[in-house]
């Protein structure tokens, strides 16, 4: 697992010998459409060849055979450890613009592939971040690995945003999209566009892999042997919406730290801010007290796993209280432990989780008194839908419940990205990996801890960890873990799950090394425990998930 795994998938793959079930769609609209997709299988590009093309025919084929907007295609020379690559910039519908990266084909002189040319058979479509706007990966983990991969903007960009609208006259959206890029989603009238938020959600995802699907037959004459997702934090929450709405037309899914649970997550993420703000005013929380107060709570709980290395090992189970922290006033123990609880509706049932204990408050609490641009930026744009709100003045301990509950329902049909419904991922054998750390400050993991639980609820936990495999990394914040081996961590997830979808080898454990003490530890799929402290340990087997952990796990409103 310490090398990236670029063989030749194994078996007749997903889109191998059984019947695929994407298709491009030309017609009058010129638009590749989810309803037209859904029924049938995929195919080529028409006219396309069974042999591979040359790069710079790859866009003339497609200019030719569809209705995309606009393409282009070129070699893009080797440079370091990346080798030479073909690479298709499109505007398949809208603004989409969907980016795909090809190892060169037999054509292009492309060779050491496992499958043609210097390919293995594989598509990787990557995840994006924040909220989009622009290509936010690069192509070396595929392109190093000999893998088509692709990327997309989801449909809007700082050039888009600042464009006039023929139709008004005003530009399309806020001034270079607006406080951390969040305003592409309102006009400057303060309409909200549906169609940009169904872009950002899933129509540009969707778009991207039928894409990268389609250019990949065309380029080499064959169609992928498999399909994956990966991503992490936005691209986390991308992947799920696939797997939830397309998870047939993917074999598998590596998905970090996700920002889904969209109409919930972001909302209850504004109360540290809220609550400081009131309780403690303009002055806020000073960021050398919130440390103290989550250096004492690690030192308090870091023990509950019988190995005191400097980490809450379970964060759920550390019960520390502020009111015992040296040099905190009442007010402002009052307020950690708020935050560190988390938002409540006026009967004390809980509507979200806090940041964890042990985990900073400077994302969430810029300077210990702001909110955290990606936050703010939702507030403004997508729920209140007012520029200028300034939410200081407007939110508070008491009317955060009915804030909490609009975001819930102005979006629970369009951008929840929760639902537990993962029959199509299930029925068409596809396996999901699912990772995150217990200390991020950006995406807390109540979120994760709230969807994993709920798939339990709903196909049981053997039933779920037939293809659903979730790794919480102590200490770890919003991002990837350390874990031992030379390969990067994702690397070595994604060789994990290639092993599991290709081999049937499912995941059990990894070997971790923190970043800041390099203690090492082996953390199990979940729920399942080491039986030693240290790497390389076994997993003791759970056959249920302790009470006390279901407990901690579920809002009032997901509770059975």
């Amino acid at each position: 697992m310490n090398t990236p795994d670029t063989r030749a998938p194994q078996g007749p793959g997903r889109f191998g010998s059984r019947p695929r079930r994407l298709r491009l769609v030309v017609g009058a609209t010129a638009l590749v459409t989810a309803a037209a997709l859904a029924m049938q299988p995929a195919m080529a590009l028409p006219g396309a060849q069974q042999h591979s093309l040359g790069c710079a025919e790859l866009a003339r084929k497609v200019l030719s055979s569809s209705h995309v907007r606009t393409v282009t295609s070129k070699i893009v020379p080797a440079s370091g450890d990346m080798p030479a690559y073909c690479r298709a910039d499109l505007v398949p519908t809208r603004s989409i613009n969907v980016r795909v990266a090809l190892p060169l084909s037999t054509a292009d002189a492309g060779s050491g592939g496992t499958f043609t040319g210097a390919w293995n058979g594989r598509v990787l479509n990557l995840g994006g971040a924040g909220y989009a706007g622009s290509y936010w990966s690069d192509f070396s983990l595929p392109i190093q690995r000999g893998e088509v991969g692709s990327l997309t903007d989801t449909g809007h960009n700082a050039d888009w945003c600042n464009a006039t609208d023929p139709k008004t006259g005003l530009a399309n959206a806020q001034p270079d999209c607006g406080l951390a890029g969040g305003g592409f989603v309102l006009s400057p009238a303060g309409r909200l566009d549906t169609s940009q938020v169904d872009d950002f959600i899933d129509r540009g995802i969707h778009e991207q892999t039928v894409w990268a699907l389609a250019l990949t037959k065309t380029y080499y004459g064959k169609a992928a042997q498999r399909n994956y997702w990966v991503g992490g934090s936005t691209g986390g929450r991308q992947g799920w919406q696939m797997a939830q709405k397309y998870g047939d037309r993917y074999d598998g899914f590596l998905l970090g730290y996700p920002a889904m649970n969209w109409n919930r997550f972001i909302i209850g993420e504004a109360w540290p801010a809220v609550v400081v703000n009131e309780l403690l005013g303009r002055d806020g929380l000073s960021p050398a007290k919130s440390d103290a107060a989550n250096a004492a709570a690690v030192a308090a709980c870091d023990s509950q796993d019988g190995v005191t290395d400097g980490v809450i090992a379970e964060p759920r189970r550390c019960s520390f209280d502020a009111t015992d922290v040296k040099g905190l006033t009442a007010k402002e123990a009052e307020a950690v432990d708020l935050i560190w609880d988390g938002p409540r509706d006026a009967h004390g049932d809980r509507l979200w989780g806090g940041i964890t204990r042990g985990t900073s408050f400077s994302t969430l609490l810029p300077d210990g008194n702001g909110m955290s641009p990606m936050i703010e930026t939702y507030v403004r744009y997508w729920l209140t839908q007012d520029a200028n709100y300034d939410w200081r003045t407007n939110l508070t301990i008491k009317n955060f419940p009915q804030a909490f509950e609009a975001s819930y329902r102005k979006f629970e049909q369009t951008a929840a990205t929760d639902s537990t419904n993962l029959s199509k991922v299930r029925h068409g054998e596809g396996k999901i990996i699912y990772y995150l750390g217990t200390n991020d400050p950006l995406i807390v993991p109540f979120g994760s801890y709230n969807y994993q639980q709920r798939l339990f609820d709903r196909y049981g936990l053997q039933g779920t960890r037939s293809f659903v495999r979730t790794f919480y990394f102590p200490g770890v914040g919003h991002g990837d873990p350390t874990l031992t081996g030379t390969a990067s961590a994702q690397s070595q997830l994604l060789d994990a799950l290639l092993a599991w979808t290709e081999r049937g080898k499912a995941p059990e454990s990894f070997d971790q090394k923190d970043r800041g003490t390099g203690t090492e530890r082996t953390i199990c799929a979940y729920p399942d425990v080491a039986t030693a402290p240290g790497a390389d340990a076994s997993c003791r087997t759970r056959t249920r998930v302790p009470a006390d952990l279901v407990t901690q796990s579920l809002t009032a409103k997901d509770r059975p």
